[in-house]
């Protein structure tokens, strides 16, 4: 087990802890993501953000994102895959919110109110500090900001008061894991990458040549090329990572660099010491006084934060493959954050590696037990090993985890199976079970006293696996015998007549795709950790035509129709609608869209409304503020669109 020594450790050794500064909590939490320091730290942000000691998200995700809309793509991002589980809306941030204001319920304005992680987990640079009159009136700024290289939201250190977080990697370590990953230049857009691509790709033997410089591997005519360099410096200072319009290495950036990472950020970690980093986070932000003792705790990162979620594939490449080339401006900054680091950790470190024997032996040899506030002791002194989700055989829902606390496993994805996207995904009983709701809202999908003879005779299993409802597999089974009714012609069976007639069933060529798909290959689609990019159920579904005989079940959603209408907005990850609020209601709406969250939205007085057209959730506020301009709360903002129900659009 991964353990963090706490403040009031018992040894002397970690005694001076106590004395330690620590931070305020956070109102606004901003997470500077440098490319290739660590996505995985998104595991501290979003439990820290969404989890308290009685009541927590788990961390233990699968990284892999999957689509349903018919182009059946699939991308490894865990930040997606963790917000996706676990959407803002649903879950919140209790940790930002006292209990003097837990309910949000008084007037607020935004700058009142706290909206935990801000400005999203993609790469956004700092904005620049607009007050700085010698920066705005540069030409520098204004070909920037011409060219959308720049934003201008104001500093989040100087005026908008963000708590500013960041992990630092050693530069050229972080350059050669962006070259392994598809020459990830985020700055780069377009043309300038393509020209990159270009000069790597187009190397002869390996060799190209930039300038009069001639490399011979392509990785150093990547790290070479002009604006990769320095990436770390410009978006500390307002740039994006790669530059495209100037072509520098970033030294123009140092300075200012060095001055917000000493005096500014109130977090820094480094990639190469992670666990560490992690604890320090923890410490400096997780803190609590014991009622009893009056003492400083905090309490400790769940074993999923030290984790490597987003593991290289491919095969390690050493520094010597640069053949002496230095990142001289990132080198600076980094060597600043070194700097600041051990500053914060100050004359102990707080990492410790300890099995769970140890921990008892440690606790049971401790007369006070003055370190054992963030575990559950039986009166034996053994240590209680909460269960995770997949321990407890569950897919969804809030669960007892062995030890007295409830441990979240979130909410069904739809794109874990590679159904279609008319059909829809709901919890039942810690379950994710897909299910058409056309066929629901006739009680043809959950078995009854009055189910047709038909769903028991393709699912004769269905009371002895204790589960009332049928599987897709069912599903397509029933259209089938149905479809071949009509077929036959000789008269309409009771089936055709109840399925066809009633546009339950599409008829066409009987399909291939679900050929030697079980049920419990449906059932553990939707494990936690399975990757649904190596499903058995998705890849068999791949094969699925629209013209096979299937279940008919909710409409295709009109993107063109949502993006012609006057009072829903698209959400963006920045721009766009800045309004948050309380959020009180979360419906799940069938095959229900814009229109029928609006109503529910009317009926229950809320102020907001957000729709998920991937989930189908209509999520509802009161007490909504605008965000002036500051950065949206992180979201999986893709599919979702917002309707402000204080001022109606009039028709």
């Amino acid at each position: 087990m991964c353990k963090c020594l706490t403040d009031n450790a018992p040894t002397t050794n970690h005694a001076n802890y106590y004395h330690l500064p620590h931070k305020k909590k956070p109102k606004r939490l901003r997470w500077l993501h440098f490319p290739k320091t660590g996505t995985s730290f998104i595991s501290t942000l979003w439990s820290y953000s969404c989890s308290t000691r009685e009541r927590y998200i788990d961390l233990n995700v699968d990284s892999m994102v999957c689509w349903n809309d018919g182009t059946h793509s699939t991308f490894s991002m865990y930040d997606f895959a963790l917000m996706r589980r676990y959407p803002w809306e649903m879950y919140g941030a209790p940790n930002f919110i006292s209990s003097g204001n837990s309910s949000l319920s008084s007037p607020m304005n935004g700058r009142d109110v706290s909206l935990g992680l801000v400005g999203g987990t993609q790469h956004f640079p700092l904005s620049p500090n607009l007050q700085d009159k010698q920066v705005v009136q540069s030409d520098r700024y204004k070909k920037l900001v011409g060219k959308k290289q720049m934003m201008s939201y104001g500093s989040e250190l100087l005026t908008h008061n963000m708590t500013v977080v960041a992990f630092f990697r050693q530069p050229e370590e972080r350059i050669i894991s962006a070259y392994k990953d598809s020459y990830h230049t985020n700055g780069f857009q377009g043309t300038p990458f393509k020209e990159l691509l270009t000069k790597i790709r187009g190397a002869k033997n390996g060799q190209c040549k930039i300038g009069d410089q001639i490399y011979t591997n392509p990785l150093q005519c990547f790290a070479n090329y002009p604006g990769v360099a320095g990436c770390m410096s410009r978006m500390l200072t307002g740039e994006k990572c790669a530059d495209s319009l100037f072509h520098e290495s970033g030294l123009e950036n140092v300075a200012e660099a060095i001055d917000i990472i000493l005096n500014h950020l109130d977090f820094v970690g480094l990639t190469e010491d992670w666990n560490e980093s992690i604890c320090q986070f923890h410490r400096l932000f997780s803190w609590r006084r014991d009622g009893v003792t009056g003492q400083h705790v905090w309490d400790q990162p769940f074993q999923r934060e030290f984790a490597n979620v987003h593991k290289s594939t491919k095969a390690s490449i050493g520094v010597e493959a640069l053949d002496g080339f230095k990142d001289v401006a990132d080198r600076a900054v980094y060597e600043a954050a070194k700097v600041k680091f051990e500053r914060i950790v100050g004359g102990e470190r707080c990492y410790k590696f300890m099995s769970w024997d140890e921990i008892e032996n440690q606790m049971n040899n401790n007369d006070d037990n003055a370190n054992a506030h963030f575990l559950n002791i039986d009166e034996d002194g053994k240590v209680c090993h909460p269960l995770t989700c997949s321990d407890l055989g569950k897919q969804c829902g809030e669960w007892d985890d062995g030890c007295g606390s409830t441990v979240i496993c979130g909410i069904c994805d739809s794109g874990k199976t590679g159904l279609p996207s008319t059909w829809r995904v709901q919890c039942v009983e810690g379950k994710c079970v897909d299910y058409c709701p056309t066929w629901e809202e006739k009680g043809l999908w959950f078995l009854s006293n009055n189910s047709p003879p038909i769903m028991k005779e393709v699912s004769p299993s269905i009371e002895t696996r204790k589960e009332e409802y049928l599987s897709p597999i069912e599903a397509f089974e029933i259209c089938n015998v149905a479809c071949r009714g009509q077929e036959d012609n000789a008269s309409a069976t009771d089936v055709t007549k109840m399925f066809i007639d009633t546009n339950l069933c599409g008829c066409g060529s009987t399909t291939k795709a679900l050929k030697n798909i079980t049920l419990s290959d449906f059932s553990s689609a939707h494990d936690m950790l399975t990757s649904c990019a190596n499903s058995k159920v998705r890849k068999s579904l791949m094969n699925l035509k629209n013209n096979d005989t299937q279940p008919i079940c909710c409409p295709l959603v009109n993107k063109e129709k949502l993006q012609q209408d006057k009072q829903w907005k698209k959400l963006y990850q920045l721009g766009g609608p800045q309004l948050e609020g309380s959020y009180f209601a979360h419906i799940h709406m069938g095959c229900g869209g814009l229109d029928e969250c609006q109503d529910v939205a009317r009926e229950k007085e809320a102020e907001i409304a957000v729709f998920d057209i991937k989930t189908s959730y209509c999520h509802l506020a009161r007490n909504a503020f605008e965000l002036d301009n500051l950065y949206t709360v992180a979201k999986d903002t893709d599919q979702r669109y917002i309707l402000d129900l204080r001022n109606p659009v009039k028709p």
